[in-house]
């Protein structure tokens, strides 16, 4: 139990011995000064009503009543608020619990039903792009502080290798294929080809490996097999960037086999069986407005071709039928429209609609001397996320792309992003724990050593900093709840600050052997906590910079 949830169950009990009332909600919280003590509640003044007397009269009863043999010090405030001090006793209990816990501190164990958090699922029509990447690092941050807080999490990765813009792809490659003997293929719509120099990479591998084989064949047999030759080769390239970008995925679900499977035929079938589906203009629609959406949306199209609702339909009926209690797909922003046609889909499939829920990731800016940066040398019109690591690195690239909300638009910063010095934040994490690391080397002895903390007082910057450290399991349990993973980064950054602002004010190696050891034990438990924190970023927590 934590010293908040310690002291609200005492308050609790002191309201009852001095004024009989049961309290329900007790909220304890620690002040903005800390000159004002390590915890404040206004207990006093949120029951007012219940308590019926002065506020302060009422806090002061409280305080007369309460039994909390963990608190050195408590006075009522201003016009009732109840100030806390914890002793040091409990101060070191609490950190050699953080000590004893190790890697496992601020984690639970699993339970509730499985969550199947789809993230990324960028098209396999070329490289991933350096908005993919802000998607990659919000996904899969997310899934690993969803882990940590107890929640049972899938990752999925859908490949969308089926529909027009594979057809595109092939298309685009067999024209660049076709240039490199100097021939012309013929292609539905010239402009609509993809650009970049990546297509014709495309194009030289598969010569390559075929040679000219495909030049006087028919085409459309020659595209049955040069498209999956291009989509196999992005997929592969886009399979390269995540592992480097160090995003992994338990499962990678290909939409082609939907299509082999016969399952969106037996959606759509299931559909019409249950009369949502309808015909009308030639084509086969939804009548998803039955079901919360806006408007009914096109199943089939005129030609026989399924539009995107079909496949995903199927995909998210997949989903429900393999166990999974909440599926969590993450999109941009320009899927706003998104959530209302498929739940509405899969409600008249019969499932729950609060079984599908939808985080939406904003645009990135990417800026250089102020100026925003759009264009890629290897993709033509955007910049990939490769490119990207290759000027900040991994680490900058994880930790910049969640600092902030994924609900907000974001601008990163590259002059920033590769800066060694306090004003790049990840570096300013970092050397924390590198820091720590080289205390540790030059008392020669091990973090993991360091299990028991001798009795002593702790002065108030230390008491700053393990109160920071005591909240860890708080902000791993809030960010997963609230499918949140900025305030992770801007917790790391205050644990930082209050670790510098120790180590400048006090010495850790003294001579007092006691002093000594309760000070490493408060250095091993931040340094513990910042690389727990980095590692559920995806950022590593260096021993040296």
């Amino acid at each position: 139990m934590s010293l908040e949830a310690r002291l609200a169950d005492a308050l609790r009990q002191a309201a009852h011995e001095a004024y009989g009332v049961q309290l329900d909600g007790v909220h304890v919280e620690r002040p903005n000064e800390t000159s004002h003590g390590d915890f404040a509640s206004n207990v006093a003044l949120a029951n007012a009503k219940v308590f019926r007397r002065n506020p302060r009269e009422v806090a002061q009863g409280i305080v007369d009543a309460l039994e909390a043999p963990f608190v050195d010090d408590v006075g009522v405030a201003g016009p009732g608020f109840i100030n806390f001090r914890v002793s040091s006793q409990a101060f070191g209990e609490e950190l050699g619990g953080i000590l004893s816990s190790g890697e496992d501190y601020g984690r639970r164990e699993a339970s509730g039903a499985s969550i199947v958090l789809e993230y990324v699922s960028a098209n396999p029509t070329g490289p991933m792009t350096a908005a993919h990447g802000r998607h990659a690092a919000y996904g899969d941050s997310l899934a690993r502080i969803m882990d940590a807080s107890g929640r049972k999490v899938s990752r999925e990765y859908y490949f969308n290798d089926g529909g027009n813009q594979i057809r595109l792809l092939g298309e685009s490659v067999a024209a660049r294929y076709a240039e490199l003997f100097g021939r012309e293929w013929p292609v539905s719509d010239p402009e609509a080809l993809y650009k970049g120099e990546y297509i014709r990479d495309i194009a030289e591998a598969l010569k390559e490996k075929d040679g000219d084989r495909y030049l006087d064949s028919d085409p459309a047999e020659a595209l049955a097999q040069i498209t999956p030759f291009a989509t196999d080769w992005c997929m592969a390239g886009i399979r390269e960037t995540l592992t480097r970008a160090r995003t992994g995925f338990d499962r990678f679900f290909n939409e082609k086999s939907l299509y082999d499977s016969g399952e969106i035929v037996k959606v759509i079938e299931e559909l019409e069986e249950r009369g949502h589906a309808y015909r009308s203009e030639g084509a086969l629609w939804l009548a998803s407005s039955k079901f919360g959406d806006d408007k009914d949306r096109v199943l089939v199209k005129k030609d026989g071709s399924y539009t995107y609702m079909a496949p995903d339909l199927a995909y998210h009926r997949d989903k429900w039928e393999r166990g999974f209690g909440t599926a969590v797909d993450v999109l941009g922003a320009d899927h706003a429209g998104y959530p209302p046609r498929i739940r509405a889909g899969i409600v008249a499939l019969g499932l729950p609609g609060e079984f599908l829920d939808v985080e939406l990731v904003r645009l990135v800016k990417l800026l250089r001397g102020g100026e925003q940066v759009k264009v890629s040398k290897r993709a033509g019109n955007f910049v990939t996320f490769d490119e990207l690591m290759d000027e900040v690195g991994e680490d900058a690239a994880r930790y910049f792309y969640v600092r902030s909300s994924h609900r907000t638009e974001m601008n990163f910063d590259l002059a920033v992003a590769v800066q060694q010095s306090d004003e790049n934040p990840v570096y300013y994490v970092q050397y924390a724990h590198a820091r720590i690391a080289s205390i540790f080397r030059r008392a020669q002895v091990e973090p993991s050593n360091t299990k028991d903390v001798p009795p002593g007082q702790f002065a108030l910057e230390e008491r700053a900093l393990l109160l920071e450290l005591l909240d860890f399991p708080r902000v791993i349990e809030n960010a997963a709840a609230k499918r949140e993973v900025h305030p992770l980064p801007t917790y790391l950054e205050t644990v930082a600050t209050r670790f510098h602002r120790f180590y400048t004010v006090h010495q850790v190696l003294v001579e007092n052997e006691s002093l000594r050891a309760r000070r490493l034990a408060l250095c091993a438990a931040t340094k513990l906590v910042l690389a727990s924190g980095l590692n559920l970023l995806g950022v590593e927590a260096p021993e040296r910079m």
